[in-house]
């Protein structure tokens, strides 16, 4: 990565204004393979020993699974700490504002999951515990 960035420059232009030559220190440029290809490197094992469904897109992660007993929450809850945990060894950030947990058929438990310290709210329209 190092031997690609070196010798590497950039400038800015903005309308008819030009900035010098500056060497680039790091980062991939916008629209380059490389990018993609970073990324996919970044999370090809992320799913490795979840107990749920992982699902990734571009940088969205969407994590699933089936609760039929109090068990299968926790096994949730494991993944979520999970990806918690590789997000802060890797440096990375959930955005908040995009986390959410939905709750599907009759009889559902609502349980709360928690991505922070605190709970994450249970639905898209319930955003009033927004953290």
């Amino acid at each position: 990565m190092k031997n690609w960035l070196d010798g590497q420059v950039q400038r800015v232009v903005v309308n008819s204004s030009i900035s010098r030559w500056k060497s680039v220190m790091s980062g991939v440029p916008q629209g380059s393979i490389l990018k993609p290809v970073l990324f996919n490197t970044l999370i090809n094992d992320v799913d490795s020993g979840m107990e749920c469904t992982l699902s990734n897109f571009a940088d969205n992660t969407k994590l699933s699974g089936a609760v039929h007993m109090p068990e299968r929450q926790d096994a949730i809850q494991r993944g979520l700490d999970k990806l918690k945990k590789r997000a802060h060894m890797n440096l990375m950030r959930f955005n908040k504002a995009k986390c959410m947990v939905l709750h599907l058929g009759q009889g559902n438990f609502q349980h709360q999951y928690r991505l922070w310290n605190e709970g994450i709210w249970s639905s898209p329209t319930e955003k009033t515990g927004v953290y």
